[in-house]
């Protein structure tokens, strides 16, 4: 029963009720329900108005109250949004006008998909006006009514659509899918910040080569630049290993080296994110150049080298030996795990040879680091010492 399973939802839902107001749970909660999985978040749809919503509850946050919407802070936050219907789109995102209504009905018809037009009341008596279980029970994402009516309200929902096929290895109803194949060219009103949220969605998700496979054939991808038609069959072997740059990794791979950074760029990553890209691409051609050294295994991260790894056996038919336990063994064997581990410092270098500050620091450390990776050089402080005058200074100073 809902009092066990969402006590917090329930508890919104009675105190709404006994202030004469109807109250549901709504979305993807009960999508969730339905499907007998556990839900990540769970919201609440009323005819209360914000207002009348706030004067119940002592503790609310107004997130979106011009719309309809307050968060009632309990034990948990339960997101509460009044019933609405919604007027013309103009910018094909965002509705120009909300107008509260007092009916489920009308609320519910305004949704995205059918599966996600649900309501179930505090006693989990399912309200279903548009055959959402029946869709959930035959695997078909479908759009409410009118599915261009739907998409040229929010052109995110065609990206929606994709990724829930991602998400819940579903097929998308055939009118759905050829209205965003009519309708692509709408996504282009969506911000590129929304867009790159859904692709990564996409990746962490379980059948991430259905999603790939219909952001092509639906046309979405033309909307977007680099190349996602040659390689759209690899995605089905695409592992993201928890780690959404890993998406974007892959999609690196299969693009012309000198665009690599305008595209990622115009997908708004982060630096943190580039430098990842950047890191696998060069693991990547170490690999193709043969296999790695010790000190490649100690130059990238796990991380790096277990997506390098499985993406180079993928994308350009590497036979690659490295399991993630093997990457895991070897990183763990190394004399040093990171460059800070060196004894020595470039104030030591100075120091020994009175010589001043220069880009010679750098190179003599990277040598010296290689070195004791390699297990050629000790780590120890004086054994540094003697190899440095003994064999790096005259042969690589000349001082």
């Amino acid at each position: 029963m809902m009092k066990t399973r969402w006590p917090e939802a329930y508890k919104v839902i009675e105190k709404l009720e006994n202030a004469g107001f109807q109250a549901y749970v709504v979305g993807g909660a009960v999508r969730d329900f339905i499907r007998n999985v556990d839900a990540n978040d769970v919201d609440v749809t009323t005819n209360a108005t914000p207002n009348e919503v706030k004067q119940l509850f002592p503790h609310t946050i107004d997130v979106g109250i011009e719309h309809g919407t307050v968060l009632v802070v309990l034990s948990e936050t339960i997101e509460v949004t009044t019933f609405r219907s919604e007027t013309t789109y103009t910018d094909f995102r965002r509705p120009d006008a909300v107008t509260f209504v007092r009916s489920l009905q009308e609320d519910l018809k305004r949704r995205d998909f059918t599966m996600n037009a649900m309501a179930l009341t505090k006693s989990d008596e399912l309200i279903d006006y548009f055959g959402g279980r029946e869709d959930i029970v035959n695997k078909i994402i479908k759009a409410v009514g009118d599915p261009a009516q739907r998409f040229a309200e929010d052109a995110l929902r065609m990206l929606r659509a994709i990724r829930f096929s991602a998400q819940l290895n579903y097929s998308l109803e055939q009118e759905t899918m050829e209205a965003i194949q009519s309708l692509h060219h709408l996504v282009a009103h969506v911000s590129m910040e929304r867009v790159k949220v859904e692709l990564e969605k996409i990746w962490i998700s379980d059948f991430v080569g259905n999603g790939m496979e219909l952001f092509v054939s639906s046309h979405l991808s033309d909307n977007f630049p680099g190349d996602w038609e040659t390689y759209r069959n690899c995605w089905r072997g695409f592992s993201s290993f928890g780690n959404t740059a890993n998406g974007w990794a892959f999609f690196a791979i299969m693009q012309p080296h000198a665009e690599v950074e305008s595209l990622l760029s115009y997908y708004k990553c982060s630096n943190a994110e580039k430098t990842h890209v950047k890191q696998v691409l060069e693991a990547l051609e170490q690999l193709e150049k043969g296999c790695w050294n010790l000190y490649s295994f100690f130059q990238f991260t796990e991380k790096v080298l277990i997506a390098a790894s499985s993406y180079a056996r993928q994308l350009l038919n590497i036979e690659v030996v490295y399991t993630a336990e093997q990457i895991q063994q070897t990183k763990a064997k190394l004399p040093i795990s990171s460059a800070k581990e060196v004894v020595v410092n470039g104030n030591d270098l100075m120091e020994w040879t009175k010589k001043k500050r220069g880009p010679w620091i750098r190179e003599a450390m990277e040598k010296i680091t290689v070195m004791i990776v390699n297990g050629k050089l000790v780590n120890d402080k004086a054994e540094i010492m003697e190899w440095f005058f003994q064999e790096y200074i005259d042969d690589d100073l000349q001082i």
